[in-house]
């Protein structure tokens, strides 16, 4: 490792130190401005520099700061390596949140206590966004604790980032407690609720009707729902074969992806009354098809606009809360009907190892963890077992 010394002034030197190349094929070059009497003084100076470069003691740019680091994380990491809607998310948090507040600072001088500040400010008032109550209502509302969470998770990944590519020594955020969260209760439906909602559903397009009912009766997460095509029927044994997701972002309109993870990538058995909904809804799709003429959009879709175009994910999401609201149900998410395929499966006793599969689960753990509740049936008859036994 090469190093040599400039003079600045009567006291002052500056040490540099030649490191290889990057990956661009650009000379590393370390600098450091220093104060010594003499140039024998200056020299131990630049051996001590050295070592510390060598043992990744010493930054490799202590002038970057947050801002510019975070163009270097995007272009290497960023739109490599994450899925496009996270990368969309992480995005939107960068530039709302964190670069406004850390932007300015070079990366070598933030803290512990700095990461703990910002935390602080997030949790302030004047972090207020508009959004609506559990009566639709739009009220001002301050940031959740998810949202602060998720805040710390994307600033402790980016700058673990910066320790692997030697940029920093250590990862300031390890220093700091994460933000306390609760991951709330996801409402769900029992039998008798998704039996009124089946009823209601009888009124409603067929098209809906069938997304619904093949959720309720499959588990599957909306961007698989909507990432199906009709080759994914296996409609002879009653089958869904699950591949794709279907997803949104603003750069890149409605596109297809790989499922969440590769356990995500099944096969579901599906009952008489998905395959008789689902018959019925391909005779409508194909009419509908005909009634269109050359304005059909070949896309193969299951679940498509007017003239075969894909369906945005948010058109469900909306459409299935006014639908709740319309027939007076008990609120819950879309995704609800996902807890509420594993809660009702396991009241019936089905093992769960069968469930996770079903759910496209890696680990058990998961599904009894976040998408298994108690039932109150389950729960009587739990407080039944020891008078059995010992009555």
């Amino acid at each position: 490792m090469a190093g040599y010394l400039e003079k600045r002034g009567k006291r002052s030197w500056r040490l540099i130190v030649s490191h290889g190349y990057d990956s661009y094929g650009n000379r590393i070059r370390y600098t450091k401005s220093i104060k010594a009497n003499s140039r024998r003084e200056a020299d131990k100076e630049l051996v001590n520099f050295v070592y510390e470069i060598e043992n990744g003691i010493v930054l490799q740019n202590s002038s970057m700061t947050f801002k510019e680091f975070t163009d270097l994380w995007a272009k290497n990491y960023g739109e490599k390596e994450l899925a496009p809607k996270t990368y969309e998310r992480y995005k939107g948090m960068l530039k709302s949140r964190i670069i406004p507040y850390f932007g300015h600072y070079k990366l070598c001088n933030i803290k512990p206590t700095h990461i703990m500040s910002f935390y602080d400010y997030l949790s302030k008032d004047h972090q207020l966004k508009r959004c609506k109550n559990h009566n639709g209502k739009t009220v001002m509302k301050g940031l959740s604790s998810k949202t602060i969470l998720e805040h710390h998770r994307l600033l402790h990944a980016m700058l673990q980032n910066a320790v692997y590519w030697q940029i920093l020594p250590y990862n300031p955020a390890d220093r700091v407690k994460p933000p306390k969260h609760e991951r709330p209760q996801i409402k769900y439906y029992d039998d008798v609720q998704c039996k009124q909602l089946l009823e209601a559903l009888e009124n409603e397009e067929i098209k809906f009707q069938t997304i619904v009912i093949l959720t309720l009766f499959t588990g599957m997460r909306r961007g698989e729902v909507l990432g199906l095509e009709w080759s994914d029927i296996d409609f002879e044994n009653g089958f869904v074969n699950i591949t794709k997701s279907s997803q949104y972002i603003a750069d890149k309109g409605i596109f297809v992806k790989d499922p969440k993870t590769r356990s995500s990538i099944r096969k579901v058995g599906i009952p008489d009354i998905v395959i008789n909904m689902l018959n019925k809804y391909k005779t409508w799709y194909e009419q509908e098809k005909e009634n269109c003429g050359n304005l059909w959009v070949n896309s193969n879709r299951l679940f498509v606009t007017w003239n075969g175009k894909p369906m945005h994910p948010d058109t469900v999401t909306d459409w299935f809360r006014s639908f709740i609201e319309k027939n007076n149900l008990p609120k819950i998410t879309f995704h609800g009907l996902r807890h509420t395929n594993a809660t009702l499966l396991v009241s019936q006793n089905v093992d769960v190892a069968v469930i996770a599969s079903r759910l496209g689960h890696a680990q058990i753990t998961t599904t009894l963890n976040f998408y298994v509740h108690p039932v109150e049936a389950n729960n009587k008859e739990a407080g039944n077992v020891l008078e059995k036994v010992l009555a």
